[in-house]
């Protein structure tokens, strides 16, 4: 089933960087259908519907053919978009649905949030919000449902957690990693002890003008245990279709952590150190992502002239292994390499690389042994199912990854 005219006309008429600054694509009509029929046997009794970021009315328009008695209430931040639609239905609002303040709460909350990071200031007129529990820091904002920076996917998510009536039902498109990033750990625990997970489908389907790796969720407002949906490991809540399969690769298994070692990221932004980047061999040794291939050190050449394979900074002369974190963008190469610096050799890690060195053990044979569980073909496995297309941070790599001793 092809897009809809309008959809077609409105990703066309918007601007590509609105397009990525408000987070705006477009749900493809089949997709749109298989989720509704998976709603199916939960609709009965629902008569309120919220769609908390509307778009071009792709969901109301088939909400409306296949449950025709629905009240369904639309709300869409965009003018462009909430000028083309508002004549179409009734009941839709040109507003923030961050700050709407809902007169009621809905049987049926369904859609698909904008996807983007946010600024501090969007965050600081969130802090008088009960919803989202935003509190201010020294330097930076806190809330219970997340860590980090938050994406406004989340808050769409949490603030339609608690607009839901009782045995109310949630159907969301979001981002894959939320499933097992651990920013969003809370944002689980708390689905883990208040919701029931109807269905976690992967998305397939091409979403127009994104590339973001995608689930639906659908949840049911009643505390069950969800044993088919939620594995924990290690303290955190993990979300998965396949949970039989996750579970099995934890068998005799242990950590990082567990054995002693620490994660950290690279300590050299190398484009803010340009003035004390050098070719000159004598000086320290930087080494970047690209300097990684096939899990072993080579020295990569570059086109841009200001990045340069040595710093003039004191280096480290120590035992470890580097890894590399990925961008977020296609396939994550789970790469890495081992650093037994030779003396006289010194280097630094760049921060797109995550490194890994034993609190107190020097022993080589005992980083031989992670790589070992490296390249062993159920961590091939794991990191293909876990991380898919998204990078890895140093938490899930000293906790979450098993590792096989």
């Amino acid at each position: 089933m092809d897009y809809s005219t309008l959809s077609k006309s409105l990703t066309q008429t918007i601007p590509k960087i609105n397009k990525k600054n408000e987070g705006i694509f477009f749900s493809p009509p089949s997709f749109i259908q298989h989720n509704l029929d998976l709603l199916v046997p939960y609709i009965e009794g629902c008569v309120t519907v919220l769609e908390p970021s509307c778009g071009s009315g792709e969901y109301i328009i088939a909400l409306n053919k296949k449950f025709p008695n629905l009240q369904i209430t639309g709300i869409e931040l965009n003018k462009t978009i909430y000028d083309s639609i508002s004549g179409l239905f009734p009941n839709i609002f040109n507003t923030d649905f961050l700050t709407f303040n809902s007169p009621n709460n809905y049987d049926l909350i369904i859609g698909n949030p904008p996807f983007f990071v946010m600024k501090k200031a969007e965050i600081q007129q969130l802090c008088d919000k009960e919803y989202y529990k935003i509190v201010k820091s020294k330097t930076s904002y806190k809330s219970e449902f997340y860590e980090g920076r938050a994406n406004i996917f989340i808050l769409f998510l949490v603030k339609s957690l608690q607009l839901l009536n009782d045995n109310g039902i949630l159907s969301f498109i979001l981002p894959k990693n939320f499933l097992n990033c651990l920013y969003y750990d809370k944002t689980r625990k708390y689905i883990s002890d208040h919701f029931q997970i109807l269905h976690i489908v992967d998305c397939t389907d091409k979403f127009m003008d994104t590339e973001q790796e995608t689930i639906l969720l659908i949840l049911r407002k009643q505390p069950v245990h969800n044993d088919d949906f939620i594995l924990n490991v290690k303290g955190y809540t993990i979300f998965s279709n396949r949970i039989p399969e996750l579970s099995q690769f934890y068998e005799n298994s242990t950590s990082l952590a567990e054995l002693g070692f620490d994660v950290n990221v690279g300590t050299v932004v190398w484009n803010q150190k340009k003035g004390i980047l050098t070719a000159d061999s004598t000086k320290t040794r930087l080494i970047y992502s690209s300097d990684i291939v096939n899990n072993q050190l080579v020295m990569a050449q570059y086109k841009d002239k200001d990045k340069k394979n040595y710093i003039d900074q004191k280096g480290i002369s120590k035992p470890m292994i580097v890894l590399n974190r990925g961008y977020g963008k296609g396939a994550y190469k789970f790469n890495y390499c081992l650093l037994e610096p030779d003396p006289g050799f010194n280097f630094l890690v760049e921060n797109h690389l995550i490194t890994i060195q034993h609190k107190t053990s020097k022993s080589k044979e005992l980083y031989k042994k992670i790589l070992v569980s490296f390249n062993d073909e159920r961590t091939s496995r794991f990191v293909q199912m876990y991380f898919g297309n998204n990078a890895i941070n140093t938490s899930e790599l000293s906790t979450v990854l098993p590792i096989y001793m």
